[in-house]
Parts: C-alpha cells; structure tokens; sequence
C-alpha cells in the first residue's frame, strides 16, 4: 500500500513538473513572436507548431552558456595577479570603468558579489619587436599582439543560476531578432517590387496616351513601340518577382515558416567555440618555445560572422 501511495506521488509529481515544462515552453514561445513577428499569432495552432523548436532553441542556448568558461573574478589585485585578466584589459582603470557600468546595470542590493557575462571583441595588429632565435636575437620581427576592446557585461545578478537563465533569455532573444530581420527583409522587398510596379504601369500609361496626344508633332511611332516593349518587358519581370517574393511571406504562416526554421536548427544562427590563446607578457601570440601564458575564452558567433569573445566573470558589488 506505501509503494502504491509512493508510486502514485511521483506520478502526479511528474505530471505537474510536465505540464509547468510546457507552460514555461508557451510563455517562451509568446516572447519570442513578439520580437520576431506578432502577426505570426493570426496563423493556426502556432503555438503548437512552435512547441518542439523552441524546446530544441531552449536546450541550446542552455547548452551554449553552460560551455563558457569562468567565472573569473574581476579586481585591482587579480587585475595584476591573474595572467588572464591583465591580457583582457589594456589598463586596471578600463576594468574599473566597466565594472561600475556593470553594478549600476544590475542595481542596488545587500549582496556582495555579482556574477556576469564579459563579451568583447578581439582584435590582432602586426608590431614589430625583437625576437631571439637560438643564440641570435632577430631585430624589427614581425609579431601579432592581442587587444581586447568593446566591453560588456551582460545579465549581472547575485545569483549566478539568475545569470545562467538571462543569458539563455538573450540567446532567445537573438535568434528571435535574426528572425525579424529576414522577415522584415523579405516584406521589405514585397513592399519594393509593388512599388516598382506601380510605377511602371503608370509609365506605360503615360506612354500609350502619347500617340494620339502628340500625332500631330510626328513623334516616331517606331521610338514608342521601342519604349511601350522595353516596359511590358520591365513588368512581366516584375511580376514574376512579386509572385516569388509573396509565396515566401506574404501570409502570417510564411512568417511562422521562417521562425520555426531558424529555432529548428539554432547552431546555424548562433554558435560557441573554445578560444585558447598563448600570450607572452606584451599580449603577442606566441608560437614558439619562449614563456607563454595560456588563456581560454569562449567564442560566440552570430551568423558565423560578429564574432565575440566571452567569459563568465564575478565582482564585488
């Protein structure tokens, strides 16, 4: 009677647990039609067709900010202490600057510490330096040196679970604004072409109620002709164009299409890899023998084109 009781517990427990899944899965799927797309809402049951991709989106972007190394703790001591914060930064006053921007984002509390996301961008110049080789030391060597630029410290919280669950949240809200901007793309170039062909339909008006407006000025009917056949060229093209581009989005299910696929496949949009650096003491990547220290970074691609650097960092409030 107690394993039936204790069976039956965890039955309910399980049903509850499942259907909190779910509506937590819903109110996901209502914030990210509403950046996307809200007319998206007027397609049928898209609440349905988009309960398996953004479960699928969800996990990923899980996965994305449990795969970034850190945190690091962010301050003067470490800034001098710690390889790895003194390759970031070019001088303690720049990491100071940001860490006041990150406490004012995160606002007042009794906590001590923050826990955050530091994201930027890595740049590579070609310096010129000395170099030994063997016995030999090389002169105005060509060497790249490491800079970081562009700081930022995304979802500071008290919490670092809090900070997890905000990055996934900005994750979501990534691949929901990449959908917005196709789609609003392609309406866009709807938009364009009947415009274009508005006003081509107007020339060929103009056109045609020229040869009895201007017969009596001798105007070349051979140069009308030329002109009336270049148009209907012009047109034909054009609505061959509109009809292509209004398959692809003219219906709130088009736009719903277009989000389910980038939410199906979320690692095409937004994707993570290891970044793992050998600096010398002057920030130069080091290739060969002579001491290095080793820092490891996450690096974030959108589009596999913006490209940035991250890290989970911590700092005193």
């Amino acid at each position: 009677m107690v394993n039936a009781i204790a069976w039956l517990r965890l039955k309910i427990d399980a049903r509850q647990k499942d259907r909190q899944h779910k509506q937590n899965l819903y109110e996901t799927i209502e914030e990210i039609v509403e950046i996307a797309d809200p007319k998206i809402r007027l397609a049928r049951r898209y609440r349905t067709s988009l309960l398996s991709p953004v479960e699928k989106a969800v996990s990923h972007c899980r996965m994305l900010a449990g795969s970034i190394p850190g945190p690091v703790r962010l301050h003067q001591k470490t800034y001098y202490d710690n390889p790895l914060v003194k390759a970031l930064f070019r001088t303690v006053d720049e990491m100071e600057t940001l860490l006041r921007q990150g406490r004012k984002t995160a606002g007042p509390g009794a906590e001590k510490e923050l826990f955050a996301l530091l994201t930027m961008t890595k740049e590579e110049t070609t310096i010129y330096g000395h170099k030994q080789q063997g016995e030999m030391i090389l002169a105005d060597v060509p060497m790249r040196a490491v800079t970081f630029i562009d700081h930022r410290i995304v979802a500071p919280s008290p919490d670092p679970q809090a900070t997890m669950a905000g990055l996934v949240k900005r994750s979501l809200e990534i691949l929901a604004g990449v959908a917005l901007e196709e789609i609003g793309s392609l309406r866009a170039n709807l938009a364009e072409l009947r415009e274009r062909r508005a006003r081509l339909s107007s020339m060929r008006s103009i056109l045609r109620g020229k040869r009895p407006t201007f017969e009596v000025f001798a105007q070349s009917e051979q140069e009308n002709a030329g002109k009336l056949e270049e148009l209907e060229t012009l047109l034909r093209e054009t609505e061959s164009k509109i009809e292509t581009a209004r398959k692809e989005i003219e219906t709130p299910d088009d736009a719903l299409g277009y989000l389910q696929r980038i939410l199906e496949s979320p690692a095409g949009t937004l994707s993570l890899r290891g970044q793992s650096l050998k600096l010398n003491w002057m920030n130069v990547l080091v290739e060969g023998e002579e001491p290095f220290h080793q820092i490891d970074l996450a690096e974030l691609a959108l589009n596999e084109e913006l490209r940035r650097s991250a890290l989970l960092v911590s700092f005193d409030r």
